[in-house]
């Protein structure tokens, strides 16, 4: 499962149980008052609609599920496990809804839906740890001619990927062979002694 597929299985079960929420999981109750043609008014019950934890566990799961897409392998466990417990939330907040006298069939699908998507958030935060960080202008921490960018290391550890110590071991090397070159102008010093051996030639 690629990181996307995952981030959108976790928002469709969002979406899924926020429509949920807008039916009414429990029926209006008839008033005992007469209105003014001398109908019975029907008084809305408050717990006709649904519960504002339930919406609360639906934001939940939805800001978790973008959230999974920009952190790392813990962080994805943590987002992704508190959108598992707002699921379980909305079940029990459906489960209680469903046994409340005059609970309608809405309440039994939501409870339903809401054990159907914690299934599914545990399902995606299992496969997320196979996930891996695919931002196409990253840069990478050894560069293209083989040296090693310290700023780009920064931003993969940032990233939460493994940046390797085999190019720190090769830095050292790049100045000893630096420290050779002086050796050249000794070379140099040298050809002053030529001119030594003329006059004793003479």
């Amino acid at each position: 499962m690629t990181k996307s597929r995952g981030v959108l299985i976790v928002l469709v079960i969002a979406a899924a149980l926020w429509a949920l929420t807008i039916s009414a999981w429990q029926a209006g109750t008839g008033g005992d008052t007469l209105g003014p043609s001398g109908v019975a008014e029907v008084t809305e019950d408050p717990s006709s609609q649904a519960s504002p934890v339930a919406t609360a566990c639906v934001a939940i799961i939805a800001v978790s599920g973008l959230l999974a897409a920009m952190l790392g392998r813990i962080g994805r466990f943590v987002v992704l496990g508190l959108a598992a417990i707002a699921g379980i939330g909305y079940g029990i907040t459906a489960l209680s809804a469903a046994s409340a006298p005059g609970a309608t069939s809405w309440a039994i699908i939501a409870a339903v839906a809401g054990g159907i998507g914690v299934i599914g958030i545990i399902w995606v935060a299992v496969a997320s740890n196979g996930w891996t960080n695919s931002n196409r202008y990253a840069r990478t921490a050894e560069a293209a001619g083989g040296e090693f960018d310290s700023a780009a290391a920064w931003d993969a550890l940032s990233r939460g990927d493994d940046v390797e110590d085999a190019p720190d071991d090769e830095e050292p090397t790049d100045p000893d062979t630096d420290d050779e070159e002086p050796t050249d102008p000794d070379t140099d010093d040298e050809e002053p002694t030529d001119p030594d051996t003329e006059p004793d030639s003479k």
